[in-house]
């Protein structure tokens, strides 16, 4: 073969590395076919994907900020409903007027948020992962939420991928979840919010928190709760929590588990708010300026 022969064959093989390298740069730029141009108004969509661990298609809705599309990555919020609600309960509540009034006036830095519809584990489905080894294991909700959902919006979509740009939060029955969720998968958020979150106890003065988290850990042989925090990582959350001062069943646990937080000296907050245990609509701009706040 000769000299020639094998400047062609390189001069080819440079074509083709380029093409597969500039063919791979463009599906990346255009994750979510479904916006060709920049946003000029935000935009809300309903859409499903389906759950190996849920065993269904799962409903979610997801808000896209105006001028989403020319290739800038975006921080994700992940809003969990209550108990009777789906996955328009957030929207429903003005969440996304919230977001544009916010983002229009530099108050927060544009974001997306997602919401899925949720359903914590039945006592059946408790039960029957009890009896299989003795243990309970992660709840398949949770699974669906840190190992499919994530992964589906982070491959069609511009978003910020580490944990510092993914956010969790939720209400009542969505706000326990989201709490649980975070503090099990702290590699994945950096912050999380419990909006008078539906708390397993009303005394977190002693273990409880870590008997929530780590059922099948020998909690009593813990001497040291914040060096137990550290070591699973609580520290590398931010952590917002607010209950109402009027009929809310949650008030006292939420009260108690903030305080057994900065025991363990994790950041966090809490908020009393005048108003009973429902989405307080008037805290919609805080609970987004806690995430996206400049």
């Amino acid at each position: 073969m000769n000299k020639i022969s094998y400047k062609s064959i390189l001069l080819t093989a440079v074509i083709v590395l380029m093409c597969i390298f500039s063919c791979g740069c463009k599906a990346k730029r255009t994750r979510n076919i479904a916006v060709i141009e920049p946003l000029e108004q935000s935009q809300i969509s309903s859409l499903s994907i389906k759950s190996k661990y849920l065993d269904k298609n799962v409903r979610f809705m997801i808000y896209l900020p105006k001028g989403y599309g020319d290739g800038t990555e975006y921080p994700v919020w992940y809003g969990l409903h209550g108990f009777s609600m789906n996955e328009t309960a957030w929207i429903n509540h003005g969440i996304a007027e919230a977001a544009d009034e916010l983002i229009d006036e530099g108050i927060i830095d544009p974001l997306i948020m997602v919401f899925p519809f949720v359903k914590d584990a039945t006592l059946k489905e408790i039960e029957a992962d009890l009896a299989d080894d003795g243990k309970l294991g992660e709840r398949n909700i949770d699974k669906f939420i840190s190992q499919e959902l994530i992964s589906y919006i982070d491959s069609q979509y511009f978003t910020i991928t580490s944990q510092d740009g993914r956010f969790i939060g939720g209400f009542s029955m969505g706000g326990m979840m989201a709490l649980r969720i975070a503090f099990h998968h702290t590699d994945l958020f950096s912050k999380v919010g419990g909006y008078s979150p539906g708390v397993l106890y009303n005394d977190f003065s002693d273990k409880q928190l870590e008997e929530w988290l780590f059922p099948n850990d020998n909690i009593d042989e813990i001497d040291d709760v914040e060096a137990f925090a550290k070591e699973k990582g609580f520290n590398k959350l931010n952590i917002y929590l607010d209950a109402g001062n009027e009929n809310d069943p949650f008030a006292v646990g939420v009260q108690s588990l903030y305080e057994a937080l900065q025991r363990r000296n994790i950041t966090s907050e809490f908020i009393i708010y005048d108003g009973g245990h429902s989405i307080q609509t008037e805290l919609l701009k805080d609970y987004l300026i806690f995430y996206t706040g400049k």
